[in-house]
């Protein structure tokens, strides 16, 4: 208080003053001293909502480009920005989002413009303030090596198979745009049935056990073979210089596969001379009966994987582990150098953990696992005894147990995993899927064609690495 007593008479002199120019400048000294206040009030709060406008433009960018190739781009931005953005945040009034995605969807650029109403300014004549923000997203597809493990299985034929090539084109679209190759991109195809066929041109990782039928050799055999049964290497990603694949032998039967003798109706297994049986792929009758197409080792070309996958045909059983088997021998490393070709070419198999590096692995099927005493597999007929029974019920059970001893250790390997039940195949392989998948949301069930052509778009925007490139 005796602080202020002592500023009484310098504020009386002040008033009393002759000279007539002291309050003048004070007071317009203190109009300037509010309006400078007011103004950086209302410009911190505008900049304020331009942080927030940013942050929000940027989530709603990404979760846009997340679905670019399966989604509406623009409710979901806008779902993403309101989210982040309340309506009305801190007297905003901002506008629609401009999206511009570029030809193929790999660049989004995304714009939003509004206002922020004044709190002082609009005292001397300023009634808003302009915000703006701007965010790019690039889709960049991360190096990957993935392999597809699809079902070519009897019950494929006709209309689910022609959709299923139709899925499977869309994925690889999606990964390779309008361009033949892709940085740092390698797509492998592993069709199965009953069996897969590695292609006879590898018949180095193969026994060669006693072929009775006549006309049986080395170039009668199309390439499928059955699983290794000692050792339980028929889950393993043992090359085949620790263990060797008996070639897929399907031997002449008089009630569904009699394929020689001179009977010209072929109902018999006599020993005569005269052949019946197409030696290649497509086999009805003969050693190679259900024989399905022959993999396609991993390739940086679109063209390659797109002409495997136009190639698959529909026939035989259905042994989804024997298919996982070979998709998982196909991204290990201990088979770098075997398979040929590009694969050789480029080292591949990469390491396990490789920087900026994923392994893939898709399976996708449309029934359950199956072995009987009318169609032979890769572990033969059921009465063989291969899988340690005889009794239907059992047999299945162990095929199902394989399938999931072969998931857990490729992900055990990082390997990831995704999985599609096709067609409703039952309860029972819907679960072993959605088990085998390496997260609940990469498991998808497809009861139909739309709903395949949709996971596997889901698939393919899953598999792009999105990143804010401005």
């Amino acid at each position: 208080m005796k602080r202020l007593w002592k500023l009484t008479p310098w504020c009386k002199n002040i008033v009393s003053s002759q000279e007539g120019a002291v309050l003048p400048l004070m007071g317009f000294a203190l109009m300037s001293l509010f309006a400078a206040t007011g103004m950086a009030i209302d410009m911190s709060r505008a900049q304020i909502v331009q942080t927030r406008l940013s942050n929000a433009l940027d989530a709603a960018g990404l979760a846009a480009g997340s679905v670019a190739n399966s989604g509406d781009i623009e409710a979901t931005a806008e779902k993403y920005f309101a989210s982040n953005f309340p309506d009305g945040y801190m007297g905003s009034t901002i506008n629609d989002i401009v999206i511009t995605p570029n030809a193929d969807n790999s660049v989004l650029t995304l714009d939003v413009t509004g206002t922020v109403d004044t709190t002082f300014m609009h005292l001397f004549g300023v009634e808003t303030v302009a915000v703006a923000a701007h965010s790019e997203i690039t889709r960049a597809n991360r190096g990957m090596e993935i392999v597809m493990v699809l079902d070519n299985t009897g019950s494929m034929s006709g209309t689910p198979l022609t959709e299923l090539k139709s899925a499977a084109t869309t994925l690889i679209n999606i990964l390779y745009g309008d361009d033949e190759t892709a940085d740092n991109l390698w797509v492998g195809l592993v069709p199965f049935s009953q069996a897969v066929n590695i292609g006879s041109s590898r018949a180095s990782w193969t026994s060669n056990p006693s072929m009775p039928s006549p006309g049986w050799g080395s170039t009668s055999w199309s390439g499928c073979v059955d699983a290794r049964q000692a050792s339980n290497r028929d889950v393993t990603d043992d090359p085949p210089s620790v263990a060797l694949f008996p070639k897929y032998y399907w031997a002449c039967h008089t009630s569904y596969n009699a394929w020689y003798g001179t009977n010209s109706s072929r109902n018999n297994c006599g020993t005569g001379t005269g052949l019946r049986y197409k030696t290649g792929l497509g086999a009805t009758l003969g050693p190679n009966k259900s024989c399905p197409q022959e993999v396609t080792a991993m390739t940086r070309y679109k063209t390659t994987i797109l002409d495997g996958i136009n190639s698959m045909e529909a026939r035989g059983n259905t042994h989804i582990v024997t298919g996982a088997a070979w998709g998982w021998r196909m991204l290990s490393p201990r088979w770098r150098g075997l398979w040929g070709g590009e694969m050789d070419t480029d080292n591949l198999p990469l390491d396990y953990n490789t920087a900026l590096m994923d392994k893939v692995l898709l399976i996708m099927t449309d029934g359950e696992n199956t072995i009987d005493n009318s169609n032979r597999g890769a572990y033969g007929y059921l009465s063989n005894g291969y899988l340690g029974t005889t009794n239907q019920t059992n047999a299945v059970n162990q095929l199902n147990s394989r399938l999931t001893t072969v998931c857990n250790s490729a992900k055990a390997n990082n390997i990831i995993v995704y999985t599609i039940a096709f067609g409703n195949p039952g309860s029972t392989v819907e679960t072993l899927l959605q088990n085998c998948a390496t997260k609940p949301e990469y498991y998808f069930d497809s009861g139909n064609g739309a709903e395949l052509q949709s996971a596997f778009q889901q698939i393919g925007d899953s598999l792009a690495n999105l990143r804010i490139s401005k």
